[in-house]
């Protein structure tokens, strides 16, 4: 879930899915666009943590106006943490959507 610091307006909320592929060592993200928000999205930034770690990195060098990102840079036997925020056009985050966790065998 997605949250504004709007005091007038609900948070918007999308949900973030990911799969992990065996034959292409990638990660397919997918995720809804808010549909509550009054600001609206110009794109979204994706986030990795890789083993656990709480510290995330910025996946893409500039916002990305699609629902959908592959992450081909995984690496077999390890685990990923994933999450997604959306970006207005004056470039403000959201908070993070829900983070989802990957393994790649």
């Amino acid at each position: 879930t997605l949250d504004n610091n709007s005091t007038n307006n609900p948070a918007p909320a999308i949900t973030l899915t990911g799969t992990g592929t065996t034959a292409t060592h990638e990660v397919d993200l997918s995720w809804n666009p808010p549909v509550t928000s009054i600001d609206p999205v110009a794109g979204y930034n994706i986030y990795r943590a890789t083993g656990g770690s709480s510290s995330f990195q910025l996946l893409n060098s500039t916002v990305d106006s699609v629902t959908t990102y592959v992450d081909s840079t995984v690496q077999s036997g390890s685990t990923y943490t994933y999450i997604v925020k959306s970006v207005d056009g004056s470039g403000v985050v959201s908070v993070a959507s829900n983070q989802v966790n990957v393994t790649i065998p």
